[in-house]
């Protein structure tokens, strides 16, 4: 049933854009375009000191704020960033603040309580 869903709706794409003028085609791209230049992304990369922890450990951690488009913010929109700590089952454990510098960098940590759930 699903399958068929799908290609139900990769048809009506195909048959949209077999319609389509190369106008409208370039007008979809150019207010894309205006649209990423208004509102530009940032994204979060954490990159962690190791791969798994132990309760009673500190988890350290450097963050790199990029522009959407994977190259680096020499000035980022953002001047603060939120870290949170979450349980496998998806609740906030520990929110934490941290200033980001000039390159959009900033490092902190985690300490992993003994009362903490492993997971």
């Amino acid at each position: 049933m699903l399958r068929k869903i799908t290609y139900t709706a990769l048809l009506l794409l195909v048959a949209l854009f077999a319609h389509a003028d190369e106008k409208s085609l370039d007008t979809l791209v150019l207010k894309s375009l205006n649209v990423s230049q208004m509102l530009p992304q940032e994204r979060v990369y954490l990159h962690f000191d190791n791969s798994g922890y132990y309760l009673g450990e500190t988890m350290w951690f450097k963050a790199y704020c990029v522009g959407g488009n994977g190259t680096t913010v020499t000035a980022p929109q953002s001047k603060v960033l939120y870290v949170e700590l979450c349980a496998p089952e998806g609740y906030v454990i520990e929110t934490k603040k941290y200033k980001l510098d000039e390159n959009g960098c900033c490092h902190g940590e985690f300490e992993l309580k003994p009362s903490l759930l492993s997971g």
